[in-house]
Formats: C-alpha cells, structure tokens, sequence
C-alpha cells in the first residue's frame, strides 16, 4: 500500500515495521557522535567514522546490551523506511515517556510498531503525528515488548523528482 497523500495515518492506524536489528556499526556511530559532542572542535578532523569503536578484530558484538537511544534511534530510522511513510521526508520533534522493559541485546532481530495518537496538518505542506512506539522480540511465538516510547513526527511531502 503506497500513500500519496497522508490522508489514511488517522488517529488509532498502527504501522508495523520488517524485522531490523541493531548493528555493531550503530554503537559505533553512537560512541563517535557521542565522543564528538563532548569535545566538539577538539580535533575532529583526527577522527573517522569506525576510529574509535569497532570490532578488535575478533568476536562477535552478539549478548552485547544496546543503549535505549540507539534502540530508539534504529527503530525511527525503520519506522522512516515504512512503506506508507517512504515517498516523505520525516523529521523527528520530540521523544518522551520512555520506558524500557527489557535488555535489548545487538544483533538481536527484532521488530516495532507506531500507532498514531494524534494527527495534526496545522502547517500546509506537512502532517504532524505523535505516535506510541514499541519494539518487540519474538521467542517461541510470543510476542515481547523490550521498550516503549511517545515521538513527534513531522512528515513533508516529498518534492516530485525533476524530470
């Protein structure tokens, strides 16, 4: 189902994403961008993406425990890849009320679901949502929620490609 217009993301529409993980390269980003803010234009330039963090070489990432905010992080960037959220751009306002239920754990596949509290097209060329967002393990056929969390989204329309 592609949506042109944003008109079907009503109140109560809850959109479910593919099965994602949180990779090794994630928390890398995470600890540089998070190393960067703290010494911001104290030699940036000395610093390459992987610089900092990376495999050593050997062993696996897998058991490791993911920080809620590249958990969060992750699941927006998949809620952005959403088939009926992919022809916008999205830009994430707030994230709040969250609550983590569990250890997520890198590498684990795992999925989530937004269901839309409140829809807004205040602003013309632009819809605001807010969303209740969960992601979910699944063991056995059961459905676990590791973390919970409120966002604020804002999506514009995208611009037709030039022709």
């Amino acid at each position: 189902m592609t949506v042109h217009d944003l008109g079907s993301l009503g109140v109560g529409k809850t959109l479910t994403t593919q099965e994602f993980a949180v990779r090794p390269s994630d928390l890398t980003a995470h600890v540089e961008s998070s190393f960067l803010g703290q010494v911001i234009g104290t030699c940036e330039e000395c610093l390459s993406t992987g610089s900092l963090a990376g495999d050593g070489g050997g062993g696996s990432p897998w058991g490791r425990v993911c920080p809620t905010s590249v958990a969060i992080d992750r699941m927006l960037a998949a809620l952005a890849r959403h088939e009926a959220l992919r022809e916008h751009s999205m830009v994430v306002r707030s994230v709040g009320r969250v609550r983590a239920l569990g250890e997520l754990m890198v590498g684990e596949p795992i999925t989530g679901t937004a269901e839309v509290r409140f829809r807004s097209q205040r602003n013309p060329g632009s819809t605001h949502l807010t969303v209740e967002v969960e992601l979910h393990r699944w063991q056995g056929g059961r459905r676990t929620t590791l973390l919970g969390f409120e966002a604020g989204l804002e999506l514009r329309h995208a611009a037709p490609a030039a022709a």
